[in-house]
């Protein structure tokens, strides 16, 4: 199932801004999931600035996704903004990231949320995939190609010998 696609609108998305710095990319950000799911900026904003002071967010590769609970949300968000240059993440490496997926967590979600982050990562690993995303022109040609993406599925792992009992593990009789 492509949970990403169930979350983005149209609205929620903005291409090739001309924003230069992760904290106006997170303002940005804030205003788009205003806009899209009623919450308010400032909320969002801190939400986001919370979360990265944990970690970066930003995968390199021109990528992060930035992400944050908040209180009185409903259902996750998503909001998609895509710069015209990369942006410098504060990290030692010094990662940089144009395409930026924001998911915003209900406080009280446990762990749902991590199938959607996940599926991002996975959308996001695709160098092909991560171009085509780079280079769509509209809101409307976004949405469609991530509606038309397949997530992959994963392999079954195999049986390892630590499945199965050993023989003097086995009960006695």
């Amino acid at each position: 199932m492509n949970h990403i696609a169930s979350l983005l609108t149209l609205d929620c998305i903005e291409l090739d801004s001309d924003i230069t710095s992760r904290k106006r990319a997170f303002e940005q950000i804030s205003l788009i999931v205003e806009h899209c799911a009623g919450i308010s900026h400032q909320t969002v904003f801190d939400a986001l600035n919370a979360r990265e002071r944990l970690g970066s967010t930003c995968l390199g590769g021109g990528v992060a996704i930035p992400h944050g609970r908040i209180e009185g949300l409903d259902a996750l968000a998503l909001a998609v903004l895509r710069t015209k240059e990369s942006i410098a993440f504060d990290t030692p490496d010094n990662r940089r990231a144009r395409l930026f997926f924001a998911v915003m967590i209900p406080k009280d979600d446990p762990d749902k949320y991590l199938d959607v982050l996940s599926e991002i990562s996975e959308l996001l690993k695709d160098r092909e995939v991560k171009q085509k995303l780079l280079s769509l022109e509209t809101p409307l040609e976004f949405c469609q190609f991530i509606g038309n993406w397949t997530p992959p599925v994963p392999e079954p792992q195999a049986a390892s010998e630590e499945d199965y009992p050993k023989e003097d593990d086995a009960p006695q009789a």
